[in-house]
């Protein structure tokens, strides 16, 4: 049986993904949009891979960026994920807990872990652009349940243990 569009899309809309958001300052702005592509790729050098369907608006302009913070999202920031994951949602508001690194990229204080990252290759993929990238810092945070998206929804990881 050959994969269809519609077949691929179903499937991945009930594959659970972890939440990330991706920051960055260009031209002396912060950008910064919703990732559930996020994975890890390697150990030596210490690097995460993840993909974005367009690279126009955002996107684009965080991989133009020489560096940028990957956030791994917990389970109080469903608000804040849903709000990057649309152009026209609230962006690095005072009520969103926002910083910025010595380097000069935003950092949102209550993430439960960051890393500060680098493009090492970007690649075109049919209509989208997969990124390998390198780890440059990482930023412990509070310990918290992490976001996880599936079907549309957000649901949290805590207390969820499977043996």
């Amino acid at each position: 049986m050959s994969a269809t569009m519609e077949d691929f899309r179903a499937a991945f809309r009930t594959h659970p993904a972890g939440v990330a958001l991706i920051t960055a300052t260009v031209d002396g702005e912060p950008v910064g949009l919703t990732l559930s592509s996020l994975t890890s790729l390697s150990l030596d050098p210490l690097a995460v891979a993840f993909s974005f369907s367009r690279t126009t608006g955002s996107a684009g302009k965080v991989i133009s960026a020489p560096s940028y913070v990957i956030h791994l999202l917990g389970e109080s920031h469903a608000e804040l994920a849903k709000a990057f994951a649309h152009s026209d949602g609230r962006r690095f508001t005072e009520d969103q807990e926002w910083d910025r690194l010595p380097s000069g990229e935003p950092y949102l204080r209550s993430a439960p872990h960051a890393f500060r990252a680098r493009t090492l290759e970007s690649v075109a993929v049919g209509d989208s652009r997969m990124i390998a990238a390198e780890i440059l810092d990482s930023i412990p945070g509070p310990a918290e349940g992490r976001l996880v998206y599936q079907d549309r929804t957000f649901f949290s990881t805590a207390g969820a243990r499977i043996l």
